[in-house]
């Protein structure tokens, strides 16, 4: 997640303060608005950023019972006759290519072959662990985006409500 580029308001304060009458708490008020449309910006690409990485760790998940289901089926996770592998391309390309992982191709009913299988469900498993522990990061960076966004509406609203207690002030005369 991207973080909330602050410097960038300051150039509008001038210009807030032009379009608001010259009064310094309309002129916060609309600052503080533009901080919190920046926060939830950030909290919208934060929640397309775990719905991402959420899709991610499904998938892997569903492979993941696929090695177990190889694992236990002593028939499913060795070569045939012609030396392919009980596998599917679909399942070995994954593993392979968006893992970073080997598929088992030892003879079946081997300890080794067992094994393998062991050391590859529990790399599934670390890796699935190390996406969810990215999840965590991002939704505790979410809710920081979101608080941050209340903070600076509530802001706004105090700015404005002084601001209207000026003028009322002001409009009767004291």
């Amino acid at each position: 997640m991207e973080t909330v580029n602050l410097n960038r308001t300051s150039d509008v304060g001038g210009a807030l303060l032009e379009n608001t009458g010259r009064s310094p708490q309309l002129a916060f008020a609309l600052l503080q608005m533009e901080l919190a449309k920046s926060n939830k910006e950030a909290a919208m690409q934060g929640i397309k950023e775990i719905e991402a990485v959420q899709a991610k760790k499904a998938e892997m998940a569903e492979y993941l019972n696929q090695a177990r289901e190889y694992r236990s089926s002593s028939e499913r996770y060795t070569k045939d006759a012609g030396g392919q592998p009980y596998t599917s391309k679909e399942f070995n390309n994954y593993i392979e290519k968006e893992l970073g992982l080997s598929v088992p191709n030892t003879p079946k009913d081997t300890e080794k072959n067992k094994a393998e299988w062991d050391t590859l469900i529990a790399q599934i498993q670390t890796k699935m662990d190390t996406v969810g522990a990215d999840i965590q990061t991002k939704m505790v960076q979410l809710q920081d985006y979101m608080g941050q966004y209340n903070s600076y509406m509530q802001g706004a609203n105090s700015a404005i409500s002084t601001s209207n207690q000026t003028l009322s002030a002001l409009a009767r005369g004291q």
